[in-house]
């Protein structure tokens, strides 16, 4: 699938070209919140760059005292900033690891559905993405991943909570997962950039559940949680071994990530804990409105997503020959209720939607009135 063929960049123009216009778009099709980052964040970086040590060259694996606070960040005693890679976001991190992992005759499975970049990272190192579906309530299974298996697989990735549903995989579903990956000498990818929107349970790393973490890596940033998608600050957590390759190739790459963002990435992850719960609340919120507001419409039915900042509603029943496609209602929102949502089929998954509630509440209120009149009425 090309640019010009893809429904969310094909929805992202037709909504810049909406407002070019004068109409009010409100979009809930972007992967990060709508808030700036904090204050104190923002202070960190500033005062970062009028230090003279940050106009330098920095180390390859990041920082010492941000790579100390990520080991430090609720994971268990055995990881250390020795365990730590500092990287230029999350999708920099999956490259590292899958390249450090695989070879191009290797496979990896990747849930289905799941965020397009987990693909795109496969794809980056020459390995072959093998796309396994998940059950219903949207987990993956011990039996999937045997029946995908084969003597060229070498990892699994799994996000969680998932991009898209906000489905979360406990601490007893992911120990087995990651039992079985090390029974068949297979590596667990676990991407947890959301794992800190977490709202009915206590944010957990897969790194707190294995009982061998022999083959698991775990990748991370500060993107979401703290509304820092444009620094470009996440790591990679695994064996010595594997972080040192990685911190090869960064070094031979991109020397390292830039040191002011880095101080800016510390200040975040030493955000007080009553404001990181004050957040969640927030998003709680808004979870539970836009949830909501989708289940009072005939025919959708909207699981309550456990972390992330997405609905995922099953819009099956609203297609018809008009609007077969969760791409042709999305475009006919956009259209009509002038509300941008994303079509599962980005994630190669049909008759869903993927709406984002990580917006301001007034905002998010007039969207989902849009939505709910616009799906009550029925196609135009």
């Amino acid at each position: 699938m090309t640019e010009s063929d893809n429904p969310i960049f094909q929805i992202a123009d037709r909504a810049a070209a909406l407002r070019a216009t004068g109409v009010d778009v409100i979009t809930l099709a972007a992967g990060e919140p709508d808030l700036p980052t904090a204050t104190h964040i923002v202070d960190a970086a500033v005062d970062a760059a009028r230090d003279p040590r940050n106009h330098r060259y920095g180390p390859a694996g990041g920082l010492p005292a941000l790579r100390s606070r990520i080991a430090d960040d609720g994971h268990p005693d055995h990881i250390t900033a020795d365990n730590v890679q500092v990287t230029v976001g999350t999708k920099h991190a999956l490259h590292l690891a899958l390249n450090a992992l695989t070879s191009p005759r290797d496979d990896v499975l990747v849930l289905r559905p799941s965020w397009p970049g987990h693909l795109g990272a496969v794809d980056s190192v020459g390995a072959t993405a093998v796309q396994v579906d998940v059950d219903q309530d949207g987990l993956a299974s011990t039996t999937a991943l045997e029946a995908a298996r084969t003597p060229r697989t070498r990892a699994v990735v799994i996000a969680n909570p998932s991009n898209p549903s906000g489905v979360l995989h406990e601490r007893g579903l992911l120990a087995d997962l990651a039992a079985w990956c090390v029974d068949h000498d297979i590596w667990l990818i676990s991407d947890e950039v959301y794992g800190g929107l977490t709202f009915d349970t206590h944010r957990f790393s897969a790194s707190n559940v294995v009982t061998d973490p022999s083959r698991l890596i775990v990748v991370d940033g500060v993107s979401k949680v703290h509304a820092m998608t444009g620094w470009r600050v996440g790591w990679l957590i695994g064996p010595t071994h594997v972080v040192a390759n990685a911190r090869r190739q960064v070094s031979a790459t991109i020397t390292h990530v830039s040191t002011i963002p880095q101080h800016a990435a510390l200040a975040a992850l030493s955000t007080p804990t009553a404001v990181h719960a004050t957040t969640i609340e927030g998003y709680r919120t808004a979870r539970d409105l836009l949830v909501g507001r989708l289940n009072t419409i005939p025919g959708v039915e909207c699981p309550t997503p456990a972390g992330g900042m997405f609905a995922f509603p099953d819009i099956r029943e609203l297609l018809d020959d008009r609007h077969p496609s969760s791409a042709s209602l999305a475009s006919r929102l956009l259209e009509d209720a002038h509300v941008a949502v994303v079509p599962s089929e980005v994630f190669n998954a049909e008759g869903r939607l993927r709406i984002s509630f990580a917006v301001a509440h007034e905002r998010l209120s007039h969207a989902a009135e849009r939505l709910v009149r616009a799906l009550t009425e029925g196609p135009t």
